[in-house]
C-alpha cells in the first residue's frame, strides 16, 4: 500500500489473492485532495468507470507519477488528465 494511504475502516477488509482490500482515506498525490479509495468494493470507489489508457499513463509519467500513484488519484484529477490528453491529441498534427 502506498505511503499516502491510511486504513480507516478495517471492518471492510477482505482477502483476495493474499492482498487486503480496504476502504482507505487517501490524499491525491497530484492535487492533495482527500478522498476515499474503496478497493473493498471497487464499484463504489470514486474512480469507478474512469479508465486511463496508455496515452494517459504516458502523460502521467511525464509529470513524474508512477502507474501505482495514478491508480490512487482523485476523480477530479483522473477526469482532468483525460481532458488534458484529449486536448493534446486534438491539437497534435496527424501522423
Amino acid at each position: 500500500m502506498p505511503a499516502f494511504k491510511k486504513d480507516t475502516d478495517k471492518k471492510n477488509t477482505e482477502q483476495k489473492k493474499g492482498t487486503a482490500l480496504t476502504v482507505s482515506a487517501t490524499i491525491c498525490p497530484r492535487c492533495s485532495a482527500d478522498f476515499l479509495c474503496n478497493t473493498a468494493d471497487i464499484k463504489q470507489c470514486q474512480c469507478w468507470g474512469i479508465g486511463l489508457g496508455p496515452d494517459e499513463f504516458a502523460y502521467l509519467k511525464q509529470q513524474g507519477f508512477s502507474a501505482e500513484q495514478a491508480g490512487c488519484l482523485c476523480r477530479n484529477c483522473l477526469l482532468e488528465i483525460q481532458r488534458e490528453v484529449a486536448i493534446v491529441a486534438k491539437n497534435s498534427p496527424s501522423a
